[in-house]
Protein backbone atom coordinates (compact mmCIF):
# COMPACT_ATOMS: atom_id res chain seq x y z
CA UNK A 1 0.00 0.00 0.00
CA UNK A 2 1.53 3.39 -1.37
CA UNK A 3 1.28 6.36 0.90
CA UNK A 4 -1.35 8.52 0.47
CA UNK A 5 -1.56 12.44 0.49
CA UNK A 6 -2.72 14.76 3.43
CA UNK A 7 -0.91 12.90 5.83
CA UNK A 8 -2.35 9.30 5.18
CA UNK A 9 -0.34 6.79 5.93
CA UNK A 10 -0.57 2.78 6.08
CA UNK A 11 -1.02 2.09 9.98
CA UNK A 12 1.88 1.21 12.08
CA UNK A 13 0.59 0.98 15.77
CA UNK A 14 -0.43 -2.20 14.75
CA UNK A 15 2.61 -3.54 14.09
CA UNK A 16 5.40 -1.07 14.90
CA UNK A 17 4.38 -0.60 18.87
CA UNK A 18 2.27 -3.63 19.68
CA UNK A 19 5.43 -6.07 18.41
CA UNK A 20 8.16 -3.97 17.32
CA UNK A 21 8.76 -2.18 20.31
CA UNK A 22 6.84 -3.86 23.12
CA UNK A 23 9.53 -6.76 22.21
CA UNK A 24 12.39 -3.90 22.38
CA UNK A 25 10.97 -2.65 25.75
CA UNK A 26 10.34 -5.93 27.47
CA UNK A 27 13.88 -6.94 26.52
CA UNK A 28 15.15 -3.35 28.18
CA UNK A 29 13.12 -3.78 31.33
CA UNK A 30 15.24 -7.18 31.42
CA UNK A 31 12.80 -10.17 30.34
CA UNK A 32 14.24 -13.10 28.72
CA UNK A 33 13.92 -13.13 25.01
CA UNK A 34 11.59 -16.28 25.15
CA UNK A 35 9.26 -14.11 27.73
CA UNK A 36 9.32 -10.75 25.47
CA UNK A 37 9.06 -12.63 22.64
CA UNK A 38 5.80 -14.21 23.95
CA UNK A 39 4.68 -10.87 25.16
CA UNK A 40 5.27 -9.34 21.85
CA UNK A 41 3.63 -11.77 19.79
CA UNK A 42 0.67 -11.98 22.33
CA UNK A 43 -0.06 -8.26 21.52
CA UNK A 44 0.19 -8.37 17.80
CA UNK A 45 -2.17 -11.34 17.50
CA UNK A 46 -4.60 -9.10 19.17
CA UNK A 47 -4.79 -7.24 15.81
CA UNK A 48 -4.17 -10.37 13.55
CA UNK A 49 -7.29 -12.33 14.90
CA UNK A 50 -9.93 -11.07 12.84
CA UNK A 51 -11.32 -14.63 12.01
CA UNK A 52 -11.51 -17.50 14.14
CA UNK A 53 -9.54 -20.77 13.69
CA UNK A 54 -11.53 -23.98 13.26
CA UNK A 55 -10.26 -26.70 16.27
CA UNK A 56 -12.33 -29.60 16.23
CA UNK A 57 -15.87 -28.43 17.46
CA UNK A 58 -13.94 -25.01 19.12
CA UNK A 59 -13.11 -22.01 17.09
CA UNK A 60 -10.14 -19.62 18.11
CA UNK A 61 -10.90 -16.11 19.96
CA UNK A 62 -11.52 -13.02 17.63
CA UNK A 63 -10.30 -9.94 19.03
CA UNK A 64 -10.64 -7.65 16.08
CA UNK A 65 -13.03 -6.39 13.17
CA UNK A 66 -11.82 -3.88 10.72
CA UNK A 67 -14.86 -4.19 8.54
CA UNK A 68 -18.07 -5.08 10.62
CA UNK A 69 -19.81 -3.04 13.75
CA UNK A 70 -22.86 -3.87 16.07
CA UNK A 71 -22.72 -4.02 19.92
CA UNK A 72 -21.91 -7.33 20.53
CA UNK A 73 -18.54 -6.47 18.34
CA UNK A 74 -17.83 -3.29 20.10
CA UNK A 75 -18.84 -4.62 23.85
CA UNK A 76 -16.83 -8.10 23.05
CA UNK A 77 -13.71 -6.77 20.83
CA UNK A 78 -13.62 -3.35 20.58
CA UNK A 79 -14.09 -2.38 24.19
CA UNK A 80 -12.07 -4.70 26.06
CA UNK A 81 -9.19 -4.87 23.47
CA UNK A 82 -9.03 -1.71 22.06
CA UNK A 83 -10.73 1.49 23.17
CA UNK A 84 -10.73 0.99 27.41
CA UNK A 85 -12.90 3.81 28.56
CA UNK A 86 -11.26 6.62 30.09
CA UNK A 87 -12.05 9.30 32.07
CA UNK A 88 -14.75 11.29 30.77
CA UNK A 89 -13.61 14.59 32.73
CA UNK A 90 -10.45 14.75 31.00
CA UNK A 91 -12.17 14.12 27.61
CA UNK A 92 -14.53 16.83 27.79
CA UNK A 93 -11.90 19.38 28.88
CA UNK A 94 -10.48 18.58 25.16
CA UNK A 95 -13.32 19.07 23.29
CA UNK A 96 -15.18 21.73 21.88
CA UNK A 97 -17.92 20.96 22.13
CA UNK A 98 -17.57 20.02 25.93
CA UNK A 99 -19.44 16.46 25.44
CA UNK A 100 -17.88 13.58 25.09
CA UNK A 101 -19.69 10.31 24.93
CA UNK A 102 -19.61 7.83 28.27
CA UNK A 103 -17.17 5.44 27.25
CA UNK A 104 -14.86 7.41 25.98
CA UNK A 105 -10.77 6.97 25.67
CA UNK A 106 -7.87 8.58 27.91
CA UNK A 107 -4.67 7.73 27.66
CA UNK A 108 -3.55 5.50 30.85
CA UNK A 109 -6.96 5.93 32.20
CA UNK A 110 -6.94 3.77 35.82
CA UNK A 111 -9.59 1.55 34.28
CA UNK A 112 -6.79 0.64 31.24
CA UNK A 113 -4.13 0.06 34.53
CA UNK A 114 -6.08 -1.79 36.58
CA UNK A 115 -6.07 -4.13 33.81
CA UNK A 116 -2.53 -4.07 33.30
CA UNK A 117 -1.81 -4.71 36.89
CA UNK A 118 -4.25 -7.55 36.99
CA UNK A 119 -2.47 -9.33 34.05
CA UNK A 120 0.76 -8.88 35.45
CA UNK A 121 -0.52 -10.14 38.70
CA UNK A 122 -1.18 -12.96 36.72
CA UNK A 123 2.64 -13.80 35.46
CA UNK A 124 1.38 -15.10 32.71
CA UNK A 125 3.27 -13.44 29.86
CA UNK A 126 0.18 -14.20 27.03
CA UNK A 127 -1.89 -12.42 29.56
CA UNK A 128 0.40 -9.58 29.84
CA UNK A 129 1.18 -9.05 26.08
CA UNK A 130 -2.90 -8.74 25.59
CA UNK A 131 -3.02 -6.26 28.14
CA UNK A 132 -0.43 -4.22 27.15
CA UNK A 133 -2.07 -4.11 24.05
CA UNK A 134 -5.33 -2.73 25.40
CA UNK A 135 -3.39 -0.30 27.48
CA UNK A 136 -1.62 0.89 24.80
CA UNK A 137 -4.23 1.52 22.75
CA UNK A 138 -4.86 4.21 25.11
CA UNK A 139 -2.62 6.12 24.13
CA UNK A 140 -3.62 5.93 20.54
CA UNK A 141 -7.05 5.72 20.70
CA UNK A 142 -7.66 8.99 22.89
CA UNK A 143 -10.96 10.52 22.83
CA UNK A 144 -12.76 8.07 20.84
CA UNK A 145 -15.14 5.15 22.04
CA UNK A 146 -15.91 1.53 21.00
CA UNK A 147 -19.54 2.96 20.28
CA UNK A 148 -21.22 4.01 17.02
CA UNK A 149 -22.54 7.21 18.16
CA UNK A 150 -21.42 11.22 17.22
CA UNK A 151 -18.35 12.12 19.27
CA UNK A 152 -16.57 9.60 16.85
CA UNK A 153 -17.32 11.83 14.01
CA UNK A 154 -14.59 13.78 12.32
CA UNK A 155 -16.89 16.56 10.74
CA UNK A 156 -13.95 18.50 9.18
CA UNK A 157 -11.35 16.05 9.69
CA UNK A 158 -8.28 15.64 6.87
CA UNK A 159 -7.66 13.28 4.60
CA UNK A 160 -9.41 12.26 1.24
CA UNK A 161 -10.51 9.21 2.48
CA UNK A 162 -12.28 11.00 5.64
CA UNK A 163 -13.41 13.57 3.85
CA UNK A 164 -15.11 11.35 0.74
CA UNK A 165 -16.71 8.62 2.73
CA UNK A 166 -17.13 10.03 5.72
CA UNK A 167 -20.72 10.89 5.89
CA UNK A 168 -21.42 6.92 4.62
CA UNK A 169 -19.21 5.50 7.42
CA UNK A 170 -20.19 5.06 10.79
CA UNK A 171 -19.23 7.20 13.22
CA UNK A 172 -17.02 3.63 15.01
CA UNK A 173 -14.02 4.05 17.01
CA UNK A 174 -11.54 5.47 15.41
CA UNK A 175 -13.09 4.99 11.58
CA UNK A 176 -13.66 8.75 10.77
CA UNK A 177 -10.09 9.65 10.71
CA UNK A 178 -8.70 6.29 9.06
CA UNK A 179 -5.43 5.43 10.47
CA UNK A 180 -4.68 8.67 11.46
CA UNK A 181 -3.97 7.71 15.43
CA UNK A 182 -2.04 4.39 14.66
CA UNK A 183 0.94 6.65 12.50
CA UNK A 184 3.94 6.78 15.46
CA UNK A 185 5.21 9.59 13.00
CA UNK A 186 2.44 11.54 11.95
CA UNK A 187 1.15 15.14 12.91
CA UNK A 188 -2.61 15.35 12.06
CA UNK A 189 -5.73 17.56 13.02
CA UNK A 190 -8.55 15.97 14.87
CA UNK A 191 -11.20 19.06 14.71
CA UNK A 192 -12.97 17.92 17.36
CA UNK A 193 -10.57 19.11 19.80
CA UNK A 194 -9.83 22.56 20.99
CA UNK A 195 -6.10 24.25 20.83
CA UNK A 196 -3.73 23.20 21.83
CA UNK A 197 -5.26 19.18 21.82
CA UNK A 198 -6.55 19.30 18.08
CA UNK A 199 -2.75 19.78 16.63
CA UNK A 200 -2.07 15.94 17.36
CA UNK A 201 2.18 15.09 17.34
CA UNK A 202 1.53 10.76 17.45
CA UNK A 203 5.17 10.44 18.49
CA UNK A 204 4.76 12.58 21.81
CA UNK A 205 1.71 10.08 22.26
CA UNK A 206 3.39 6.95 21.64
CA UNK A 207 6.50 8.20 23.63
CA UNK A 208 4.28 8.56 26.29
CA UNK A 209 2.79 4.89 26.23
CA UNK A 210 6.66 3.21 25.48
CA UNK A 211 7.90 5.63 28.98
CA UNK A 212 4.81 4.17 31.07
CA UNK A 213 4.97 0.59 30.08
CA UNK A 214 8.53 0.14 30.49
CA UNK A 215 7.98 1.66 34.23
CA UNK A 216 4.87 -1.22 34.65
CA UNK A 217 7.61 -3.79 33.62
CA UNK A 218 10.36 -2.43 35.64
CA UNK A 219 8.55 -2.77 38.59
CA UNK A 220 6.52 -5.71 37.99
CA UNK A 221 10.40 -7.24 37.63
CA UNK A 222 11.03 -5.11 41.23
CA UNK A 223 13.61 -2.71 39.52
CA UNK A 224 14.21 0.83 39.04
CA UNK A 225 12.84 2.28 35.86
CA UNK A 226 15.75 5.22 36.09
CA UNK A 227 17.24 4.80 32.95
CA UNK A 228 13.89 5.02 31.04
CA UNK A 229 15.58 8.35 29.14
CA UNK A 230 17.96 6.02 28.01
CA UNK A 231 15.60 3.54 26.52
CA UNK A 232 12.83 5.48 25.59
CA UNK A 233 14.89 7.92 23.31
CA UNK A 234 16.14 5.50 20.59
CA UNK A 235 12.53 4.89 19.82
CA UNK A 236 11.89 8.82 19.42
CA UNK A 237 14.95 9.33 17.51
CA UNK A 238 13.57 6.86 15.41
CA UNK A 239 9.98 7.71 14.90
CA UNK A 240 11.10 11.86 14.57
CA UNK A 241 13.44 10.57 11.20
CA UNK A 242 12.46 11.08 7.76
CA UNK A 243 10.11 8.53 5.96
CA UNK A 244 12.45 6.04 4.15
CA UNK A 245 10.90 3.05 3.35
CA UNK A 246 6.96 1.46 3.87
CA UNK A 247 5.68 -1.56 4.59
CA UNK A 248 7.42 -4.38 6.06
CA UNK A 249 10.68 -2.89 5.52
CA UNK A 250 10.30 -0.79 7.86
CA UNK A 251 10.62 -3.56 10.22
CA UNK A 252 14.55 -3.77 9.87
CA UNK A 253 15.06 -0.44 11.65
CA UNK A 254 13.51 -2.08 14.78
CA UNK A 255 15.28 -5.76 13.55
CA UNK A 256 18.80 -3.67 13.36
CA UNK A 257 18.97 -1.04 15.77
CA UNK A 258 16.77 -3.21 18.41
CA UNK A 259 17.96 -6.63 17.88
CA UNK A 260 14.11 -7.49 17.58
CA UNK A 261 13.76 -11.09 15.83
CA UNK A 262 11.35 -10.57 12.34
CA UNK A 263 7.63 -10.94 12.75
CA UNK A 264 6.16 -14.00 11.66
CA UNK A 265 2.47 -13.80 11.01
CA UNK A 266 0.47 -16.76 12.30
CA UNK A 267 3.73 -18.04 13.38
CA UNK A 268 1.62 -20.06 16.47
CA UNK A 269 -1.31 -21.47 14.78
CA UNK A 270 0.97 -22.92 11.91
CA UNK A 271 2.83 -24.46 14.57
CA UNK A 272 0.18 -25.54 16.23
CA UNK A 273 -0.51 -27.54 12.74
CA UNK A 274 -2.75 -25.04 11.42
CA UNK A 275 -3.85 -25.26 7.79
CA UNK A 276 -5.11 -22.61 6.12
CA UNK A 277 -8.32 -21.47 4.62
CA UNK A 278 -7.57 -22.03 0.37
CA UNK A 279 -10.46 -19.52 0.01
CA UNK A 280 -9.61 -16.55 2.02
CA UNK A 281 -6.45 -14.47 1.27
CA UNK A 282 -3.53 -15.23 3.26
CA UNK A 283 -2.04 -12.00 4.51
CA UNK A 284 1.51 -12.22 5.45
CA UNK A 285 2.63 -8.44 5.74
CA UNK A 286 0.85 -7.21 9.28
CA UNK A 287 1.91 -3.98 7.92
CA UNK A 288 -1.27 -3.87 5.62
CA UNK A 289 -3.88 -4.31 8.50
CA UNK A 290 -6.14 -2.00 9.78
CA UNK A 291 -8.72 0.11 9.41
CA UNK A 292 -10.01 0.51 5.73
CA UNK A 293 -12.32 3.17 4.24
CA UNK A 294 -12.64 0.73 1.02
CA UNK A 295 -13.45 -2.30 3.32
CA UNK A 296 -16.36 -0.62 5.00
CA UNK A 297 -17.66 0.64 2.14
CA UNK A 298 -17.48 -2.78 0.71
CA UNK A 299 -19.03 -4.12 3.40
CA UNK A 300 -22.00 -1.76 3.65
CA UNK A 301 -23.17 -2.54 0.25
CA UNK A 302 -22.81 -6.11 0.29
CA UNK A 303 -19.74 -6.92 -1.88
CA UNK A 304 -17.47 -8.11 1.55
CA UNK A 305 -20.10 -10.79 2.94
CA UNK A 306 -18.23 -13.58 1.07
CA UNK A 307 -15.33 -13.79 3.79
CA UNK A 308 -16.73 -12.42 6.73
CA UNK A 309 -16.99 -15.09 9.48
CA UNK A 310 -15.40 -17.17 7.26
CA UNK A 311 -12.81 -19.49 9.18
CA UNK A 312 -8.99 -18.63 8.30
CA UNK A 313 -8.43 -22.60 9.02
CA UNK A 314 -8.08 -25.99 10.72
CA UNK A 315 -5.95 -26.92 13.81
CA UNK A 316 -6.55 -30.58 14.93
CA UNK A 317 -7.10 -30.61 18.62
CA UNK A 318 -3.83 -33.24 19.02
CA UNK A 319 -1.46 -30.01 17.60
CA UNK A 320 -3.66 -27.37 19.35
CA UNK A 321 -3.67 -28.63 23.00
CA UNK A 322 -0.46 -27.76 24.85
CA UNK A 323 0.88 -25.10 21.93
CA UNK A 324 1.62 -21.78 22.35
CA UNK A 325 -1.84 -20.72 20.17
CA UNK A 326 -3.93 -22.68 23.26
CA UNK A 327 -2.17 -20.76 25.70
CA UNK A 328 -2.95 -17.38 23.77
CA UNK A 329 -6.63 -17.96 23.17
CA UNK A 330 -6.79 -19.08 26.67
CA UNK A 331 -5.74 -15.76 27.85
CA UNK A 332 -7.46 -13.67 25.14
CA UNK A 333 -10.38 -15.43 26.95
CA UNK A 334 -9.48 -14.32 30.55
CA UNK A 335 -8.71 -10.99 29.45
CA UNK A 336 -12.41 -10.64 27.90
CA UNK A 337 -14.19 -12.17 30.79
CA UNK A 338 -12.00 -9.94 33.02
CA UNK A 339 -12.95 -6.92 31.69
CA UNK A 340 -16.77 -7.88 31.04
CA UNK A 341 -16.93 -8.48 35.07
CA UNK A 342 -14.96 -5.24 35.68
CA UNK A 343 -16.94 -3.11 32.99
CA UNK A 344 -19.83 -4.38 34.64
CA UNK A 345 -19.10 -3.44 38.64
CA UNK A 346 -18.57 0.30 36.73
CA UNK A 347 -21.78 0.16 35.35
CA UNK A 348 -20.42 -0.17 31.97
CA UNK A 349 -22.87 -2.28 29.35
Amino acid sequence: MKPKEHGILPPRMNIEFHYYTLHYLAKAAGFAESEAASIAISSQLVDESIQAWEIGSKTSEITQNYVFWDRDVGNSIYRPFHFVPGVVEIAASRRKDGRPGAYVVTEDSPLAREILVAALKTKNPYRIGIALHAYADTWAHQNFSADDEGQNSMEGGDGPQVRGNRLSLPAVGHLHAYKNPDDPRLRWVDPRLKSPYDRVENTTRFLGAAKMIYRFLRTYRKESFQDEAFVVEPLGQLWSSPIRQEGSARAADYIIQFDVPPYESELWAEEAGGRPNPALPQVKDPFSSGYSSLTWMARLVGKAGSTLGARKGNIGPEGYEGSRFESWNKAAAAHRAFCRQLFAQRGIR
